[in-house]
């Protein structure tokens, strides 16, 4: 199976960041910036995103994968395209949604700040729950 050599060949930052160069353009500035934001290098993180995708990825994008790198010229550097882009929109879509619960916390405290305020001018204090 050619993704099997992915996933072999890639687990080195040195031969990923050599891959990723290959691809080049809108691609790699994205694993660049998102590298930077994570704290890594291009190559250290291009090896997360694919041994995230080896470990968490179906049976069905699996084959999704194989399929797509069957039908290029350059199988592996198809395949890292694919794994890389997969990656990158997972963690997008992660951000989006601590994003998310950020703001419904955000809500919750200042619906609690005003359910304490309402509290006050009514002269009754609220009673924790807990206690």
């Amino acid at each position: 199976m050619r993704s099997t050599e992915l996933f072999r060949s890639c687990v080195n930052e040195h031969v990923a960041a050599a891959a990723m160069a290959c691809i080049g353009g809108a691609l790699q500035k994205r694993v660049a910036v998102a590298a930077r934001r994570a704290g890594l290098t291009p190559g250290a993180y291009i090896v997360r995103l694919v041994a995230e995708y080896d470990r968490k990825a179906s049976p069905n994008r699996r084959n999704s994968l194989e399929m797509e790198m069957f039908r290029q010229d350059m199988p592996i550097l198809a395949g890292l395209r694919q794994v890389v882009e997969s990656g990158l929109e997972d963690a997008r879509d992660a951000d989006a949604s601590h994003a998310e619960d950020g703001d419904l916390a955000a809500k919750a405290e200042a619906y609690l700040r005003d359910a304490r305020a309402a509290f006050m001018r009514m002269g009754t204090t609220p009673k924790s729950l807990y206690t």
